[in-house]
């Protein structure tokens, strides 16, 4: 019994391991992806090099790596999301139900715009001002 708790929590701390360093990876990885081809290029790239590594993880004698490989996942998918700046696919239905990540799917309304910043952003040179003269319908200043 005390095995198997052992056990359990070896395997959770791995995972939450996996997750928090994946969430690193993946906003490494964004930092090259400007347009939303590049991004969905290394979605699937992530989701394929994870798989080969279940794949290997099984084959050694300590299965439990493949957790540490699925929080790896995780968390890479994660930072890839978020370091993106922008809702896409299905993450933009995610937001719009949960209203969540606002200036993202604002971003995403204007795709030339989006990908204008994240070029800066990877280029390192400033980002395009943008300036409004339209009030913002959130903002009730009265």
């Amino acid at each position: 019994m005390t095995d198997d708790i052992a056990g359990l929590i070896f395997a959770l701390m791995f995972l939450l391991f996996g997750t928090v360093t994946g969430v690193g990876v993946g906003e490494r990885l964004v930092k090259r992806c400007v347009t939303k081809r590049e991004y969905v290029i290394a979605n699937v790239v992530t989701l394929l090099v994870g798989a080969v590594a279940c794949a290997v993880a099984m084959l050694t004698p300590f299965p439990v790596l493949v957790v540490l490989v699925i929080g790896l996942i995780g968390g890479t998918v994660a930072g890839l999301k978020m370091g993106f700046g922008e809702s896409v696919g299905p993450w933009k239905a995610h937001d719009r139900y949960f209203r969540v990540n606002k200036d993202q799917l604002r971003r995403s309304e204007n795709g030339e715009r989006a990908e204008a910043v994240r070029r800066a952003r990877r280029d390192g040179t400033p980002e395009p001002e943008l300036m409004s003269v339209v009030d913002d319908k959130n903002d009730k200043k009265k």
